[in-house]
């Protein structure tokens, strides 16, 4: 029985060790959350090529082929809900994940600093999320 105490007690003290060795540096978690809302802004000011100034190029490409001409046109298209602010980020790596009060972006970080990956993004149980904006 004090075995299991024991092991029920050193199971979240190496978690929360293990979490915090992963802890990405605040300046990180800002440039996202920057990028984040810079998109969000441009988006919602309806200045679709500035917007799309902050896509990565795989998204761009998808915007601009489908549904097209151009990623602007295709931005608008999509119809993003309004954003708003951002409540929380969670960066991973080169990858990173912002929820904001009315949408989720991902974004990845590139040779361009970091990019939207996908936009207009909504949850789904047990599954990926839904994105309106994404490349392939």
């Amino acid at each position: 029985m004090r075995a299991r105490r024991a092991a029920a007690l050193l199971v979240p003290a190496l978690a929360v060790t293990v979490l915090a060795g992963c802890s990405v540096p605040q300046d990180r978690a800002d440039t996202v959350a920057a990028t984040a809302e810079r998109f969000s802004a441009r988006a919602a000011a309806r200045d679709m090529s500035a917007a799309c100034a902050l896509l990565a190029p795989t998204v761009r490409d998808e915007l601009a082929g489908t549904p097209g001409p151009t990623c602007a046109a295709g931005l608008t298209e999509a119809g993003l809900p309004f954003a708003g602010s951002v409540r929380s980020t969670a960066v991973y790596g080169r990858h990173a994940q912002v929820t904001l009060d009315g949408d989720t972006y991902f974004l990845a970080l590139s040779t361009e600093g970091w990019r939207v990956v996908a936009a207009g993004c909504t949850p789904r149980t047990d599954r990926p999320y839904d994105c309106e904006v994404k490349g392939d």
